[in-house]
């Protein structure tokens, strides 16, 4: 099941890419460039802003999309994001946002800054909102995806399904967040009234979020029958979350989810209010529709299963270099940088940059410091792993638990450079998931091994 929704999910993705009869439309940078090209554009157009330019909107609350758009920087190449703002003052009845879809709409934000402060003051209400109409009628958003992107600044629910208006009336079909930062703001994804059909959120960082991480409801409060949405949430880290409103960091709620969630490859530290779950997937069918695994908890609130399948949760300190500053890079040697699905670093991979490949236990390298992955794996009782050493020097091999602690050590004192290779027995030990060390002079890399009895 796992593998099919990642296939689904990755076929859905790719094929956002295929347009055809594609219009480029170059925007140029001002006030009220981008409103403009938006509403002189056709369905299919491309708008492209350049990197570094300021896209400033003080005549009009928001922006408001029918159609299928794509708003995009003119050179991803370039460091330098182009930048959106909305400088108009609320008069108390409107309020400032950037766009507002209603039905016909899918709308891509690629790599572009949206910042929503108002003289250094967050202040703007939502990046993009949904519209049922005035009266609601039924309405169908297409795709919905923001890629590559810096938001900040936004007081409440960054992409927000929150009006009670939509229910029984708008579904979105696809969402997709991918390498993004959500810095200070309300819930990036909430989707408590509005349907939706596929959630994909993947490689992003959220950090200081008012309220939940992520709310999606089932047909129990969108009450469309065919909203039972399929969600993915993948090399993912959240920090901070809930500092006014404390919630859940990701919960679904509301009604029967048929389909199945992934939480997988994340990293969740800080939330705020202790009593809430952390993870809340609830109202699934038998309460078992979800998995969740290799993931890492560190000062959260009560963790609540249910039924899911839950694998491969480690509850250590992150260590990030300097979390307060948004620095969440993993430290060499963290057990968190071998410790996802493929063997390489959980969280945002941004943040992986002190992650060195595991050399393959059979294609050591003779020049460099390389760990193997023990062999057999699983194993039971008994295991090997291999490991090589660029210079001599003082060496050891530790083996800690799940949880981080320790549990033994295998090798302790000088071995000359060159192929090592050491046994681990686990008799006395209970079936699990294993990280094992290895530190030589100032280099540490480690690897997780899987005890099944």
């Amino acid at each position: 099941m796992k593998k099919a929704l990642y296939t689904i999910s990755l076929i859905l993705f790719l094929l956002s890419f295929v347009t055809s009869a594609q219009n480029y439309i170059d925007v140029s940078p001002g006030d009220g460039t981008l409103k403009a090209a938006i509403e002189t554009a056709v369905d299919g157009d491309i708008l492209r802003l350049i990197p570094g330019s300021e896209y400033v909107e003080s005549q009009s609350y928001t922006i408001s999309i029918n159609k299928n758009l794509i708003i995009q920087t003119d050179d991803p190449t370039n460091p330098a994001k182009p930048i959106v703002r909305e400088t108009k003052v609320t008069d108390g009845t409107s309020n400032p946002n950037f766009f507002l879809l209603s039905d016909g709409a899918s709308l891509t934000l690629n790599g572009i800054e949206f910042d929503g402060q108002q003289s250094g003051i967050a202040a703007v209400i939502h990046l993009m909102q949904f519209s049922a109409g005035t009266p609601p009628t039924a309405a169908k958003i297409g795709t919905v995806k923001v890629l590559n992107c810096y938001i900040h600044d936004i007081t409440k629910n960054v992409i927000d399904g929150g009006s009670s208006d939509l229910a029984l009336k708008v579904i979105v079909d696809s969402t997709f967040v991918d390498n993004c930062v959500f810095q200070n703001t309300g819930t990036p994804l909430y989707y408590k009234y509005n349907g939706s059909n596929f959630v994909l959120i993947t490689n992003s960082t959220f950090n200081v979020i008012f309220s939940y991480g992520v709310r999606i409801s089932g047909p129990g409060n969108s009450q469309l029958p065919d909203n039972t949405p399929t969600v993915i949430i993948d090399h993912t880290t959240w920090y901070n979350i809930g500092t006014t409103d404390g919630r859940e960091i990701l919960l679904s709620d509301y009604g029967l989810h048929l389909n199945r969630w992934t939480v997988t490859n994340s990293i969740f530290q800080k939330q705020v209010l202790k009593t809430k779950t952390v993870i809340n997937i609830k109202e699934t069918l038998n309460d078992n529709m979800a998995t969740i695994t290799n993931i890492c908890l560190w000062d959260v609130g009560a963790r609540v299963w249910r039924l899911h399948t839950v694998r491969d949760t480690l509850a250590i300190d992150p260590q990030f270099a300097n979390a307060e500053q948004g620095d969440f890079t993993l430290p060499v040697g963290s057990p968190l940088l071998t410790f996802g699905t493929d063997g390489k670093p959980i969280g945002d991979p941004r943040w992986g940059k002190n992650y060195i490949d595991a050399v393959d236990d059979n294609n050591l390298s003779l020049t460099d410091f390389s760990l193997g992955q023990n062999y057999p794996n699983p194993f039971n009782p008994e295991t090997k792993i291999k490991f090589n050493l660029k210079e001599a020097g003082n060496t050891q091999i530790e083996i800690y638990n799940i949880l981080g602690q320790y549990v033994a050590s295998l090798v302790n004192g000088y071995l000359a450079k060159g192929e090592h290779s050491v046994s681990f027995n686990a008799g006395k030990l209970n079936s699990g998931v294993y990280i094992y060390r290895l530190k030589s002079g100032n280099k540490v890399l480690s690897n997780k091994m899987i005890l099944s009895k």
